[in-house]
């Protein structure tokens, strides 16, 4: 389960994960499963791509994932995150924060 563990990682999960943003994580969980190779280009396509399918702006897909796994509103970009965070810690990350979502 995500679980913040400060103050302003609290206020960001509760602002970024609410409840509409599962379907988004969803999608983001299942591009990135199957994602070769894992860079940050392919990570900006495929975060895109859920994007362009949900017809929401990039931010609306970003924010909720740079929630998940960093914590925080505020990250670089999210591309180069993902890649250096790595597939196994990143899709746990999304998980959890899906379930956070899904539980509000």
């Amino acid at each position: 389960l995500f679980v913040p563990r400060r103050t302003e990682e609290e206020k960001a999960a509760k602002k970024n994960l609410p409840e509409d943003a599962a379907p988004a994580l969803r999608l983001v969980i299942e591009q990135l499963t199957a994602l070769e190779p894992w860079t940050a280009a392919a990570i900006h396509g495929a975060v895109s791509d859920v994007a362009a399918r949900l017809s929401v702006g990039l931010g609306k897909v970003a924010q909720p994932i740079r929630v998940a796994v960093s914590g925080t509103s505020v990250s670089p970009p999210i591309d180069m995150t993902l890649e250096v965070l790595g597939r196994q810690a990143t899709l746990e990350r999304l998980q959890r924060a899906l379930e956070f979502a899904a539980q509000r």
